[in-house]
């Protein structure tokens, strides 16, 4: 017997209307955010190739979170299971996989911006990029924290309160990293 549970943690949600999966573009100028475990890079459409055009664009189609917009997100999502031994739950045995979603501007005309407005886009996103990967990583810790809050847990419904505690934590520590780095424009992310 399987008793299993879901919990979920999503803390910047982006439009999926605006987002598909990250073109090879996409994937070659984010290396980073392509290649993080257990991530899916996707992408939304930016085709203007002036700086401001550039701007106004991603700033009316990027995708948005608790009512603000951001150039670019990161959600996650964890899973668990609670496997039974003897018909009783066995958190000492529980199994947390997690699955992140990072999502990007994906710039269509780089090759004709002017060679100064070029660099200052491949310096900011860059930074964005880093700053993205850094959510990842929150999200990443945060699974192995919520297995090891699981797994220590004496019974199932402390196990379940562990798992709220923890996707509180994570949801705090994502949000303070947005606020000491102003959503990552004190690194650099802040285009044009």
């Amino acid at each position: 017997m399987l008793l299993s549970a879901m919990a979920v943690l999503a803390i910047q949600v982006g439009d999926p209307a605006t987002a598909a999966d990250a073109s090879e573009r996409l994937r070659l100028a984010a290396p980073t955010a392509a290649a993080f475990p257990n991530t899916t890079l996707q992408g939304y459409g930016v085709e203007a190739t002036a700086p401001r055009a550039i701007r106004a664009e991603m700033n009316r189609v990027r995708p948005g979170v608790n009512g603000r917009r951001h150039d670019a997100t990161t959600t996650w999502r964890y899973t668990y299971s609670l496997p039974a031994s003897n018909g009783q739950c066995d958190p000492a045995t529980a199994v947390v996989s997690h699955a992140i979603t990072i999502v990007m501007p994906d710039l269509q005309n780089r090759d004709r911006l002017r060679r100064a407005d070029k660099e200052a886009w491949d310096r900011y996103f860059a930074a964005l990029q880093a700053h993205e990967v850094n959510h990842a990583r929150i999200a990443q810790l945060g699974a192995e924290r919520y297995q090891a809050a699981l797994r220590s847990a004496p019974d199932c419904q402390a196990a379940r309160a562990a798992a709220t505690q923890v996707n509180a934590d994570v949801s705090a520590a994502s949000a303070e990293y947005d606020r000491l780095t102003e959503h990552g424009r004190l690194e650099g992310a802040s285009f044009p």
